[in-house]
């Protein structure tokens, strides 16, 4: 793992968490980091290169349209073909040759160098050093010799801090990734390359991970797709059905057409009403025709029985 901490009071990485496991002082939140070391050789290395051709391009190619302009301004169309057919490209070409074969020499002195990489909450770190410096790598580097003065004679293996570059997650513009390679470009803006990060197998996931934490929610910054965090969305409300008595509209200036609507289609689905089964209904009391004449019939019978 090359997530790690740093101890102030110890002045040493220790394992990540909330206090230091070596001395019980507390950690902040920021002492959380990945920190890895990589060697690397400039002549080989194809990113000095790279940072070298992005000001040797330009500046030949400026050379070559500046005496094309001034062949133009003075002469017309017919110098500038003629500064063509010259040997004046030829030249141009000889002196960029000449300029790379210079660089590739004072690459090759430079030897070795060791750069250390820290990812943290608050951005990209870089620190170069030099192992074993002597006054002709430190020209090569176009230093100054002065500096061995600050290596220490004692140490087994004497270490100079050549530079330290600093990338705020605020300042980056666009990362691009190079998995071939483990390297991470942070552009800043995203045209230019600020800082190129050079990875290790052990160290790639790591450094991946604080690039989506930090800059995984910046619709700003340019980034590929598996490192941006997509927006979580929240689930629809339910709308709730209301009940019956809401359905209708209070007021009966809102009503107009729409109750007397509803009250005819009531009126069709209610039966016909029977004029006997209204009159019993009203009184309960009343006495059925056919009572009235079964009373009179025993009645008469009953006289008829009586006389002798």
């Amino acid at each position: 793992m090359a997530i790690t901490a740093y101890c102030k009071k110890c002045n040493r990485e220790v394992e990540p968490g909330d206090i230091c496991p070596r001395c019980g002082t507390k950690l902040a939140k920021s002492a959380a980091h990945a920190a890895w070391v990589v060697e690397r050789r400039p002549v080989t290395d194809w990113m000095c290169w790279n940072a070298v051709m992005r000001w040797l391009l330009p500046a030949g190619l400026a050379v070559l349209l500046l005496g094309l302009g001034l062949e133009a301004v003075s002469g017309g169309a017919e110098a500038v073909e003629k500064l063509l057919r010259s040997g004046f490209p030829v030249t141009v070409l000889l002196l960029f040759g000449g300029l790379l074969l210079i660089v590739f020499l004072a690459l090759l002195l430079q030897g070795k160098e060791l750069m250390d990489y820290v990812v943290d909450s608050r951005g990209v770190h870089v620190t170069r050093y030099l192992p074993e410096p002597t006054p002709v790598r430190l020209l090569a580097r176009m230093k100054s010799p002065g500096l061995m003065s600050r290596v220490d004679p004692e140490a087994e293996t004497p270490l100079l801090r050549l530079e330290e570059q600093d990338l705020p997650w605020r300042q980056v513009a666009r990362v691009q990734l190079w998995p071939e390679k483990c390297y991470l470009l942070f552009y800043a803006p995203a045209w230019w390359l600020r800082i190129p990060v050079r990875c290790t197998p052990f160290s790639w996931e790591d450094a991946l991970f604080y690039v989506r934490d930090r800059l995984g929610r910046k619709k700003t910054v340019m980034l590929p797709e598996h490192l941006r965090i997509q927006p979580e969305r929240k689930p629809a409300a339910r709308q709730k059905k209301a009940p019956e008595n809401d359905r209708l509209p209070r007021r009966a200036s809102e009503s107009g057409p729409e109750i007397r609507t509803l009250l005819r289609e009531e009126a069709r689905t209610e039966p016909e009403s029977n004029p006997e089964d209204a009159s019993s209904a009203e009184d309960p009391e009343a006495v059925p025709a056919a009572a009235g004449e079964q009373l009179e019939l025993d009645l008469g019978g009953t006289e008829e029985s009586r006389e002798p």
